[in-house]
C-alpha cells in the first residue's frame, strides 16, 4: 500500500496551498499574519516527510484535514493515509483514521470540491487504501461500503455520485 501511495502522489508539492499548521490557525479564526507566520515552518515540498512528523496525527482535534484547502489536502492526504496504513495501533491513531473516514466518506458540496484537485491515479489510491482499511482492521461501515463501490470507484461519472 505504502509503494501505491508513493506512486500516485509523486512529486506532488503544496504550493499555496493550506499548510498543516496554518489549519490551526484557520480553525481558531486566525488572521492573515497568524496563517503566514503558522505556514513558516511547515513542510510544503514533500509530503513523505510529514510521514514522520508526530505534529501530523497530533493536528485533529484542531486543525487538520477539515480545514485544507483543495491543494493542500492533494498534499497532506497521502501522509494522513500512510500514517493509517503503517501504525494502526498507535495511540493517535483513532484521530487520525476517524478524521480520514469522515472526510473520504461524507461527501458535502465543500469536500467534494476539494476532492476534486486528485488525479485518476490517486482517486484510484484512495480507493485502494480505504478498501485495505476496511479489511485489515475489520471496518464495519455502510458509508465507506457506499464510498469504495461509488464516489471513489474510478469508473466513469463516479466522481459526480456523491
Amino acid at each position: 500500500m505504502l509503494t501505491a501511495i508513493k506512486d500516485a502522489f509523486r512529486g506532488v508539492e503544496l504550493g499555496s496551498g493550506v499548510s498543516l499548521h496554518e489549519t490551526v490557525v484557520i480553525d481558531n479564526y486566525g488572521g492573515s499574519a497568524e496563517r503566514t507566520a503558522a505556514r513558516l515552518p511547515d513542510e510544503k515540498r514533500d509530503w513523505q516527510r510529514l510521514v514522520s512528523d508526530p505534529e501530523l496525527a497530533r493536528i485533529g482535534g484542531v486543525g487538520g484535514l477539515n480545514f485544507y484547502d483543495a491543494a493542500g489536502l492533494r498534499f497532506h492526504l497521502p501522509a494522513y493515509l500512510s500514517l493509517a496504513v503503517i501504525d494502526f495501533e498507535r495511540a493517535d491513531a483513532g484521530i487520525v483514521l476517524e478524521s480520514l473516514m469522515f472526510n473520504l466518506t461524507h461527501f458535502s458540496e465543500y469536500n467534494v470540491g476539494r476532492l476534486s484537485i486528485l488525479s485518476a491515479p490517486q482517486r484510484q489510491c484512495v480507493r485502494d487504501v480505504l478498501a485495505f482499511l476496511r479489511t485489515e482492521y475489520e471496518l464495519e461501515s455502510e458509508e465507506l461500503d457506499e464510498a469504495i463501490a461509488g464516489y471513489w470507484s474510478c469508473g466513469p461519472g463516479a466522481a459526480s455520485q456523491a
